[in-house]
């Protein structure tokens, strides 16, 4: 009993975060070398929110950490839409129907060119550890929302597709608010 226990522990604790374990392996592996091979131009990202809610895509950006023995590099890569925004509807587990806005986007013209320089620039030196974030920033929401649910998907390659960064995380906006 105690074994069946161990094996579930980490299951149940996984499935109640908005990371994806398969998230999870794929970006621990995920190195300087990865890194090099990737095309700017093939980097895409998909955020989802629930309709009502609208990205600012002017403010949204893509961030880059890379770390090495001599020093720390962090960057901020804006991005621009790809396709229109589009609607889509789905039911949840419980059958109730809702509709989401997913935006499309990819780096724009000058963060490509600066994605290829950083990355020229690490061909000169090693790189320890290299993360990849996502920032998006909301536009509008509805007055009466205390929180937004987002999922985020991220494509490095057309080769290899999107891959779920967060899954339906649920962000409050008071910190939002307050800015206002």
């Amino acid at each position: 009993m105690k074994k069946i226990f161990l094996l579930l522990l980490p299951l149940l604790l996984c499935s109640c975060t908005s990371i994806p374990l398969s998230t999870i392996a794929k970006m621990s592996t995920f190195g300087w070398e990865d890194f090099q091979s990737l095309q700017a131009e093939e980097v895409q990202v998909k955020i989802t929110v629930p309709e009502g809610f609208h990205l600012d895509v002017e403010n949204s950006w893509l961030g880059v950490d890379i770390t090495s023995v001599a020093n720390a590099y962090q960057s901020v890569f804006k991005l621009q839409e790809n396709t229109k925004p589009a609607v889509l509807e789905h039911s949840s587990f419980f059958g109730e129907a809702s509709k989401a806005t997913v935006y499309n986007l990819q780096l724009n013209s000058q963060s490509q060119a600066e994605f290829a320089e950083l990355q020229k620039y690490l061909q000169k030196s090693q790189a320890e550890g290299v993360a990849i974030r996502v920032v998006p920033k909301l536009a509008s929401y509805p007055q009466a929302a205390d929180n937004v649910e987002i999922s985020i998907d991220l494509q490095l390659s057309s080769e290899e597709g999107y891959f779920t960064l967060i899954d339906g995380a649920e962000l409050s906006l008071a910190k939002l608010r307050s800015k206002k």
